[in-house]
């Protein structure tokens, strides 16, 4: 099994042990893991900002990031939520 690593810019600045936890325990169970390059914010600071337009541009750019991607891991509840719930509606219309 093949997973995607996306550290959030919370984990990236405030719990990088977190992101070097999770990939030791995934390594343990047999995954590969990767970390695509080019990685942002999920955008919700922006999309809770009211800034949409901006939001979808993050989104859509995170799409493209992770297209390739088995499996994406993600060690925070809301940046997950922010893809599984708010990116199908900012990317409608793509």
């Amino acid at each position: 099994m093949n997973a995607s690593l996306m550290i959030t810019c919370l984990g990236d600045m405030f719990f990088p042990e977190v992101g070097v936890a999770m990939v030791k325990l995934l390594r343990r169970l047999g995954v590969a893991v990767d970390f695509p390059a080019g990685q942002t914010c999920c955008g919700m600071p922006l999309f809770n900002s009211g800034y949409h337009g901006e939001a979808a541009r993050v989104a859509a750019r995170t799409v493209d990031i992770f297209a390739r991607s088995e499996h994406v891991v993600v060690p925070s509840g809301s940046c997950a939520w922010m893809v599984k719930e708010e990116y199908p509606g900012l990317l409608k219309d793509d």
